[in-house]
């Protein structure tokens, strides 16, 4: 009794006081109701859409448990969510929650805010968009890339009621790329016209897998996704696996038969070398070459390509004079030149070989160059369209169900690259298509002055440079008003002038669309059936949306007579009519997670490869291009900063602030972030009990380490031009030498100018990538000293 009567005031409290006098207190908990079991699902961006059981009792969850239906094989698997699924009740009942709307009271960043009314907030919200229309046009209002809530219908950070609200009222400015992605994603258009992946459950069909910078296990994993499918599907192919990474991640432990760490941006470096000795000891498929690519040799260049501008003209040194031989590789990646010349020999002769890299190659000043780079090992060596085999991309899964989203016809078409809203901001009406890769239009209109910022932390903590950051969002004459929505405070949300409270995935009814999630060959779909109301005052983001409807005139174009509910019942049915295979909307309603036979492992480019003229790629040569037709006109015509280059084939670049950059005398550690098992991205930071499990820690080597008198434990301070972070040292030899490592995501905390709540970005630097404009946020050189 004493326990439950702890509770009671527990849950008290956080529901700011509950009228029971203590003499009804005992009465009243005896009177104890059932358990209530419905379903939900985890919607941030982890790249795995898992379900989870709630289970409440009077309208309080007890406990949040996950997937239980089915068995432990492959085929009937569980979907079961990782340590930060089954935390969400922490994040509902959780110390930093919002439960009002707030208004900013202090200057932008001092985190000063005063509760109002929700009325009040619609109201002024409101009265301020129509002032920012008046006066700028409708391409003055923005709404920012975030990945806190992804993947459902209705509750979603961009194309949901808000891109709704803002089409309809006259447009907004779009974004394009992700921070996640820019990179490679623009990298692979230009090379097969699009991003294509095999499903990772092809991989039980090789006999050598080569991952670049790839750790499935850590960032997806869920039961129901990739990390898991990766691991069943090396189980059942005994093939040899070779992670090439600069650490060593959870992925290896317990599947990996070899570890070769690498200096941190060179993997095209790398993938020259190894070309080089295929090129030299003939063991190149040069048919396939010849018949599926161009631009790898003379005779397969464009017309209009210069003499000695093929990729197998640069490996042999013809266009620069520098062969790129195995020893030249060594001296770059650090990998030991008989690897290099063994390894080369293992994939052009063991088939089929599945080559696939993450996402954290493609981070890097150099990414768009490393990313086609490796594509180009799996064309030259002939292991693309085949069992077992993969494009050289980040494999993904056998997509075949989808449910429509809210529609949204944004008549505006003018779209930045997502990392430059900040430029946007103060020189917006500057940035044009070629010099800052705008898209729908040559020259933006307008300077970003109303910016929605939804479930995102990338106006600071996850974009770059935070202390510059803070100076452009700080002046209120350049951004006239910001408005953040969310379930807790951030650092992000210092910077609004409202912050409105969200409900969470469990507070409201929605879907979790199959699509979103990476799920390998076993789909399903997740609808969340609400297992409580919200906490305090907050309100599902339908509902901010129709109420500013309301007072902008547009609430029947808005609404079309819809609740939230009848919105998804509408998109559902609509979605039914393309695909027969999904159950009713009320099946779905009553049963909350549904799962679907296993369809057939995807194999990227596979008609393609069966019939290159029947299926053409949407490249201009409609074949694969390693050398971009595309690419080879920016050269010419685009305007690049100081340094930077665009080259048609995939050159090893060296990378800003990378191993062979002048400043690594001065700061002579490459540093980056890596995905952590206990955050994604900044997600779920707020829950104390994920930090205890999963410290913040700073990577550094062995080596690296005794030269600084530096030991586990230690606090250590890590400092460049830009910033300088603090934190705890780990001393390991998991990280290769020279290179130093820390999870991204913590939230950026200052103190004295300097960051001791130890987030990366402090360090990044705000240029973006050449030619996706992207955020090169592991392009980073530090020294760390002890404090």
């Amino acid at each position: 009794m004493q326990q439950q009567r702890r509770d009671f005031l527990k849950w008290s409290s956080l529901f700011g006081g509950l009228a029971l006098s203590p003499v009804n207190l005992s009465a009243n908990m005896l009177k104890t109701s059932p358990i209530v079991s419905k379903w939900a699902g985890c919607n941030v961006n982890c790249g795995t859409k898992c379900p989870v059981k709630v289970h409440t009792q009077d309208g309080v969850i007890k406990y949040v448990s996950t997937d239980d239906e089915g068995d432990d094989s492959f085929d009937n698997r569980q979907a079961r969510a990782c340590i930060r699924g089954r935390s969400s009740r922490y994040k509902v009942y959780n110390a930093n929650r919002l439960k009002r709307p707030l208004k900013r009271v202090g200057k932008r960043g001092e985190g000063k805010f005063m509760p109002i009314s929700w009325e009040q907030a619609f109201d002024e919200i409101a009265a301020k968009m129509k002032e920012v229309k008046a006066k700028y046009g409708n391409e003055a209002f923005f709404i920012t890339y975030a990945t806190g809530t992804t993947g459902t219908i209705i509750n979603r950070c961009t194309k949901g009621p808000w891109a709704r609200l803002l089409s309809l009222y006259g447009g907004y400015l779009n974004y394009h790329n992700s921070y996640s992605t820019a990179q490679i994603s623009n990298a692979m258009n230009f090379f097969y016209g699009g991003s294509f992946a095999s499903d990772i459950a092809t991989l039980r069909s090789a006999k050598l897998a080569i991952f670049f910078g790839a750790n499935h296990v850590e960032t997806r994993m869920g039961g129901g996704g990739v990390g898991y499918a990766y691991q069943k599907a090396l189980e059942e192919s005994g093939c040899k696996i070779i992670h090439i990474d600069p650490r060593y991640n959870d992925s290896m432990i317990g599947h990996c038969d070899e570890w070769i760490p690498i200096a941190a941006g060179t993997d095209a470096a790398l993938i020259a070398g190894l070309i080089y000795v295929m090129i030299k000891e003939d063991l190149l498929d040069r048919a396939f070459i010849d018949k599926y690519t161009i631009g790898f040799s003379e005779n397969t260049l464009p017309q209009d390509a210069a003499k000695n501008s093929s990729y197998e003209s640069y490996v042999l040194g013809l266009s620069d004079g520098v062969e790129k031989t195995p020893a030249w590789a060594s001296k770059i990646t650090k990998i030991p030149e008989r690897r290099i010349i063994q390894l080369a020999r293992e994939i052009a002769t063991i088939k089929p070989c599945f080559i696939e890299q993450g996402w954290g190659v493609q981070r890097h000043s150099n990414g768009e160059q490393g990313a086609r780079a490796i594509a180009t090992l799996a064309c030259v060596t002939a292991n693309i369209g085949i069992e077992g085999t993969n494009t050289g991309a980040r494999t993904g899964s056998s997509k075949t169900y989808d449910i429509m989203g809210m529609p949204c016809d944004n008549p505006i078409k003018d779209s930045i690259p997502c990392f430059l809203f900040t430029d946007a901001i103060y020189r917006g009406k500057q940035m044009s298509d070629i010099s800052d890769g705008v898209r729908g239009t040559t020259q933006l209109k307008q300077n970003i002055k109303f910016i929605f910022n939804t479930a995102g932390n990338c106006l600071t903590n996850q974009h770059s440079t935070i202390k510059e950051v803070h100076d452009i969002l700080s002046d209120e004459s350049l951004c006239e008003c910001i408005v953040d929505i969310n379930v807790t405070r951030t650092p992000s949300n210092n910077y609004a002038d409202y912050i409105l409270p969200d409900a969470t995935m469990l507070e409201q009814e929605d879907f979790i669309r199959p699509s979103a999630g990476y799920y390998s060959n076993k789909p399903y779909i997740i609808y969340c059936q609400k297992a409580i109301n919200p906490v305090g005052e907050a309100k599902p983001i339908y509902e901010m949306c129709l109420e500013l409807a309301k007072r902008l005139g547009i609430e029947k174009e808005f609404s079309e007579g819809r609740t939230q509910k009848d919105w998804l019942k509408y998109l559902y049915e609509e979605s039914m009519k393309k695909n027969p295979l999904l159950p009713s909307f009320d099946k779905m309603c009553e049963k909350g997670l549904v799962k679907f036979e296993p369809v057939k492992a995807a194999v990227a480019l596979e008609n393609f490869i069966k019939d290159p003229i029947k299926y053409p790629l949407k490249t201009p040569s409609k074949k694969i291009e390693i050398y971009s037709i595309e690419l080879a006109k920016m050269q010419k015509t685009w305007k690049l900063k100081e340094g930077q280059q665009i080259v048609p084939i995939p050159v090893f670049e060296s990378q800003r602030e990378g191993i062979l950059d002048p400043l690594k005398q001065k700061y002579p550690l490459q540093f980056f972030g890596y995905h952590y098992k206990g955050r994604t991205h900044s997600s779920f930071w707020e829950i104390p009990q994920i930090r205890e499990a999963n410290p913040q820690e700073i990577w550094i080597n062995t080596i690296d380490a005794e030269q600084r008198n530096i030991k586990t434990g230690d606090v250590v301070q890590v400092r460049n031009d830009l910033g300088i972070i603090q934190g705890i040292a780990k001393v390991t030899p998991k990280i290769i030498p020279g290179c130093a490592v820390t999870p991204q995501g913590a939230w950026a905390k200052f103190k004295n100018g300097i960051d001791v709540g130890t987030c990366v970005n402090s360090l990044a630097s705000l240029l973006p990538t050449a030619i996706s404009k992207g955020n090169a946020q592991h392009s980073i050189l530090v020294e760390i000293a002890k404090v």
